[in-house]
Parts: structure tokens; sequence; C-alpha cells
């Protein structure tokens, strides 16, 4: 096991996260997505519907393009991996070669205006709207999947429809500076966010404003700064779940730490009543 690979909270094996690749169903998708997204940033120029192997290539606004028109395509529950999925996926050895590879994993929105500043008021009015508990005076990230429509107004030309399947919620450790991470820190599995920065040998990079891409990178370091929003190149990835929620991860992860208190206090007791045996003696 590597030492950037953590140990998992839960087993989670193929084919339950896969990555999308030119099979019948993956070839289809990204023939939709050219189709729909003509000339848009979703549409990858590393697409190529006669290739073999990974669907190569990755932004959000592609990956979740290609999620939906999956899902459209084979009427299954699939969508793209998540931020604590990836860690989770990660952590159990089921991502296709992450070390030579890249993902996107959300958008992280920062609380002050900077890059991409008609898509941070735009994605924070519609947070508001939808995710009223999420604190817009702290980053935050959107993952899970959301619809994409071509507005004009935007940089990218495009924009995100969030939806009952797009995941908002707060990243308090992207209000610190950029440091290391002990890859495992249990945090990761269950927001897909280290708790604390000082430790360990994966990275962290954050910014101060403005909306930037969330991408694991090829060390396995975690980039919470890119302003280029539409960049792609042929490492990109894109990992899918496939009838796997870690919606209820945190209740699971709290019974795992009661069993495991609990066997220790065993273990403990035993302990105390070996050492009472010995000192009879």
């Amino acid at each position: 096991m590597k030492s950037t690979q953590g140990k998992p909270i839960i087993q989670v094996n193929v084919p339950y996260i896969f990555q999308l690749e030119y099979d019948e169903a993956g070839r289809e998708a990204v023939k939709m997505v050219l189709d729909k997204y003509k000339k848009t940033r979703a549409a990858l120029n590393t697409f190529n519907v006669e290739d073999n192997g990974p669907v190569k290539g990755s932004n959000i606004y592609a990956r979740f393009a290609l999620a939906n028109s999956y899902r459209e395509l084979t009427k299954e529950d699939i969508r793209p991996i998540n931020a604590k999925e990836s860690e989770i996926a990660l952590a159990n050895g089921t991502l296709t070669d992450p070390t030579s590879t890249y993902e996107d994993l959300g958008l992280i929105v920062y609380p002050a205006k900077g890059a991409n500043p008609i898509l941070w008021g735009y994605l924070r009015d519609k947070v508001k709207s939808n995710f009223p508990k999420v604190n817009l005076n702290k980053p935050f990230i959107i993952t899970g999947l959301a619809d994409i429509v071509k507005d004009s107004s935007l940089e990218d030309g495009l924009g995100l429809e969030l939806n009952e399947l797009t995941e908002v919620y707060n990243v308090p450790i992207l209000s610190k500076e950029t440091g290391t991470f002990d890859t495992n820190n249990s945090e990761l599995q269950k927001t897909g966010f280290p708790s604390k920065l000082g430790e360990g040998k994966r990275n962290l990079y954050a910014a101060k404003d403005g909306v930037r891409r969330f991408v694991r990178n090829r060390y396995l370091d975690l980039f919470a700064r890119d302003d280029y929003l539409a960049l792609s190149v042929d490492t990109g990835r894109v990992h899918l779940a496939k009838n796997f929620s870690s919606g209820n991860l945190g209740e699971l992860i709290s019974n795992l730490e009661k069993e495991r208190l609990a066997e220790r206090e065993k273990l403990n007791a035993k302990y105390k009543n070996a050492l009472k045996v010995l000192k009879g003696q």
C-alpha cells in the first residue's frame, strides 16, 4: 500500500465505482455530449468516439455533461463520484491509475469575489436559494452532479443548474493556508477534505477568492485554487459511482468508532485482569 493511500473506513469495490471508458454506453454518452454541447467548453477536443480505453479529458462541465448523458442512456442510478467518494475509492484502491491522471471533483466558491466573478455571483445566488444552510461567508464546495446549461453571460458560456443530486457544503479547512495533510485523516472519507494541516505527505492547495476547480492530481494532492475551469488535457479522467451512496457515511463512521471504542474497553479490561493475576502470583 502506498504511503499516500489511507486505510478504508468502508469497503467499496469495482464495479460500484468505475472509470468511464469507451464501451458501448460510454461511447454513446460522449457522442451525446459532442452533439448537445457542440462548440462549448463541455465538448472536449480530447474526446474521440473512435478510441478505445478510458475517456480522456476532464473539466467540471464535461464531467457533469457526460454523467447526465450516461444516466439518460442507461437509465441507471449512476453519477460522478463526489469529493468524499474519491477518498473512499482511493483508500480502497478502486481508482484506475490515480497516480498518472487527474480528476475534477467539483467547484470551490470562496467568500470573496475574485476569479470568475460572474459565475461567482451566479453560483452564490443559486446556493442561497437551494441550500439555505450553507454559509456564504465561508468556502463551500459544489460536488456530486448538476445539469449543464448554456449561458452566454458567464465566463465559459456554461452554467450549472443544481438538482437533487447536487451536494453543497462548507469546507472550513479552505480558510486556512495551504499545507500538508495525513492521508489517514478520517475526515477525508467523511467530507473529501482533511480536518487539519501540518502532517503527512499529501498537499492541499487553497486560494483566497472567486470560483476555483477542485481537482485530485496525479500526486494525489488536492487542488482548490485553479481558476481556469475549462482547461482539459488527455490525462483527465471521470469515475462514476453505481448504486453506491456515501450519504449515510457519517452515521456509519460513528457506529464504527463506537465499536472500536467498545473493543478498546474490552482489551483494557482484559489487560487489567491480566495484571491482577500476575500480581497475585
